[in-house]
């Protein structure tokens, strides 16, 4: 039983956050009597709940149980003051973001009423290739690995970049030159930067959501790049590493 259930919650793990009990059954292969018994086990527990009518996502005690993993809680600790700085300094929305395979979690957040709004439910994970916090994870991977997630999923990229390799490695050498991606979402800009672990490795991501209008390329990639590298140092990165 205990496998089943998994079954269905790796359901959740793809670029649709919202499933029914029909598409639910297509992916695991389990009859809908269930899909429908075990659903209600997990949306009684906080693992799922209710998003409309016939539709199900992973609930918040599930994110809450993921954010209580010692180096999970370690990087939204030491994050959390950075970000509230990096907020104060610019009125925008900040966002801490983790990747989980071929996606990129949006994980924590602090915003204001005058911020641009985020789709919470539909953009709290978003394929790697398609958000600037993304990018930076695929500027850090080895060619061997992008290529071999490339064949496999596309990442998500634009077919700009999909179907122009020589092109794809430009932006990506440019982001680890700069430290810094930025890409547009509707009538906003994503900033994103790296933050490291104290073994060098790309551990999370520092963003923010800004209005096109209020974009300060300059500054605020200033601000973001320091708040980044600063929470890389409380999580043991030496500047070498970063």
């Amino acid at each position: 039983m205990l496998g089943r259930v998994f079954d269905i919650l790796d359901c959740f793990s793809g670029t649709e956050p919202d499933q029914s009990i029909t598409s639910l059954c297509d992916q695991t292969g389990l009859p809908a009597a269930t899909v429908h018994r075990l659903l209600a086990t997990l949306v009684e527990w906080g693992a799922v709940e209710r998003s409309g009518r016939g539709q199900y996502r992973l609930g918040m005690r599930l994110w809450r149980l993921g954010w209580g993993v010692p180096e999970a809680r370690q990087v939204r600790d030491v994050a959390r003051p950075h970000m509230v700085d990096l907020y104060a300094a610019t009125r925008e929305v900040v966002v801490l973001g983790s990747r989980d395979g071929d996606d990129l979690l949006l994980v924590d957040q602090i915003s204001g009423s005058t911020s641009a709004p985020i789709q919470t439910r539909s953009a709290r994970r978003r394929p790697l290739g398609s958000c600037a916090a993304g990018l930076l994870y695929l500027a850090h991977m080895s060619p061997a690995e992008l290529s071999v997630r490339l064949g496999e999923s596309g990442l998500g990229l634009p077919e700009t970049l999909r179907s122009d390799e020589f092109r794809l490695r430009q932006v990506l050498g440019e982001i680890r030159r700069t430290g810094i991606a930025a890409t547009p979402d509707g009538s906003s800009r994503w900033l994103s930067a790296a933050v490291f672990n104290a073994q060098g490795e790309l551990r999370s991501t520092l963003s923010m959501l800004i209005p096109e209008e209020r974009v300060q390329l300059s500054r605020h990639s200033q601000l973001i790049g320091h708040a980044a590298h600063e929470v890389s140092a409380g999580l043991g990165a030496r500047r070498s590493q970063q």
